[in-house]
C-alpha cells in the first residue's frame, strides 16, 4: 500500500461514467466517512479531485517521547449520478481505493502526487535524507547515545513505515532482515559543551527524526508588555499639606506582560551531505526540544525562529556549522484559559 505525502497536493482523476451528470468523491479516514464532494460533469469528461488538504486535518500530531507513527488510512470512493449535484441514480463505483498517508511533503521537482519514499528511492529504505559519499544513509549522534531511526519496509510487507532501535555503541544498523540497506551512525564527541542537545522534528517523509546540536547554547528571555499613564493625584489632599500625590506610587503601570523564551544553538561540524537535514528542520511544522530537567529531560514544543538557511559547502565554508534560533511554542507565563 502506497504512502502518500499530504503536505503536498494529492490528485485523483477519473473519466466520468456514461449517462451521468455529476461525479462524487467520498473520503473515509480510518474507516469513518468525513467528506463527500460533488462535481457536475458530462459523461466521458476527465474529473479531478484534490483530497490531501481535507484529509490532513485528521492528523493528531504531537510528540511526547514514544516515536509513534503518524499516519492515516484513507479510502477514496468515486461514483457518478444520473442527475446534477449528486441527484438521481448512482453508478457503480468507478474508483474504490485505500492508501496510507503521512504528513510528509514532496518538492516541486519531484512532481505531482508525491509518495514515500520518493523516486528514485525504492523500498525498503531508510527515511532520512543524508547519504555519505558511499551512498549510505547516515545520521549523526553523540558518543554513548541510543535512539531510533525510521525506515520503510518493502512491498511484501505492505510498505509499512516503522522505527529501528540503535544502541549506545552501534555505528551502523540494517544490512539484513527487514531492511538490507545499511544506516551509518556517525558518532560525535561533544563533551566540550556537555552531552549535546537533541531535537526531534517531523521530516519530509512524515516521520519523527532526531537531529543533534553539538556546540554551545545561548538562552534568552524576551518580554512584551503595554503601559498606561495613571492618575495618582489624591483628591482628598488638604491645601496646607501640598502632598497631592504619593511619590512611591507609580504613575506609569504595565499590563499584558508576557515572556517568550528562546534558545540559539550551534550545530557543530557536519558534512555537506547533511545540509538536507537542516533544510527539513526549518521547513518542519512540528519540532520538539529535549530540554534538561534535573537528572532527566522534558520534551518541549518549539518553533524554528530562524527563517533563512544559507546552504554551506565545504568548498566555500571549509567547516560547515549552522546557528539556528528556536523559540518555545508557548508563552513563558502560563496563560492557557
Amino acid at each position: 500500500m502506497s504512502q502518500k505525502a499530504l503536505r503536498s497536493p494529492q490528485y485523483i482523476n477519473v473519466t466520468a461514467a456514461a449517462n451521468t451528470l455529476s461525479t462524487e468523491l467520498k473520503i473515509l479516514i480510518d474507516g469513518t466517512l468525513r467528506y463527500t464532494i460533488n462535481k457536475n460533469t458530462t459523461a466521458g469528461s476527465n474529473v479531478i479531485f484534490e483530497w490531501a488538504e481535507l484529509a490532513r486535518d485528521y492528523f493528531n500530531l504531537s510528540f511526547s517521547g514514544p516515536y509513534t507513527i503518524p499516519e492515516l488510512t484513507v479510502r477514496l470512493q468515486i461514483r457518478g449520478f444520473a442527475g446534477a449535484n449528486g441527484t438521481g441514480d448512482p453508478s457503480e463505483n468507478i474508483v474504490d481505493t485505500t492508501v496510507k498517508a503521512v504528513n510528509g511533503w514532496g518538492t516541486f521537482m519531484e512532481g505531482s502526487n508525491p509518495s514515500i519514499p520518493f523516486a528514485p528511492r525504492t523500498s525498503p529504505a531508510w527515511l532520512v535524507c543524508s547519504q555519505n559519499s558511499a551512498g549510505q544513509s547516515q545520521i549523526f549522534v553523540p558518543i554513548g547515545k541510543s535512539g531510533k531511526s525510521q525506515y520503510m519496509q518493502d512491498e511484501s510487507q505492505g510498505n509499512e513505515i516503522t522505527n529501528q532501535d540503535y544502541s549506545t555503541t552501534d555505528i551502523d544498523i540494517g544490512g539484513e532482515g527487514e531492511i538490507t540497506e545499511v544506516l551509518k551512525i556517525n558518532r560525535i564527541d561533544c563533551t566540550k559543551y556537555g552531552t549535546g542537545t537533541q531535537f526531534t522534528f517531523q521530516n519530509k517523509f512524515g516521520m519523527y527524526q532526531d537531529i543533534w546540536f553539538f556546540l554551545k547554547e545561548v538562552k534568552k528571555l524576551n518580554r512584551t508588555s503595554e503601559t498606561f499613564q495613571r492618575n495618582i493625584v489624591n483628591p482628598a489632599a488638604t491645601t496646607s499639606s501640598n502632598n497631592f500625590y504619593n511619590v512611591n506610587e507609580p504613575a506609569k503601570k504595565s499590563f499584558n506582560t508576557e515572556g517568550h523564551q528562546s534558545n540559539t544553538f550551534s550545530s557543530g561540524y557536519y558534512p555537506e551531505e547533511a545540509n538536507c537535514m537542516f533544510e527539513q528542520l526549518i521547513l518542519s511544522t512540528h519540532v520538539y526540544m529535549h530540554r534538561p530537567k534535573g537528572s532527566t529531560f522534558e520534551i518541549v514544543p518549539v518553533m524554528v525562529k530562524s527563517s533563512d538557511l544559507v546552504y554551506k559547502t565545504s568548498l566555500n565554508d571549509k567547516l560547515i556549522e549552522y546557528t539556528i534560533e528556536f523559540e518555545d511554542a508557548f508563552d513563558y507565563i502560563n496563560n492557557i484559559r
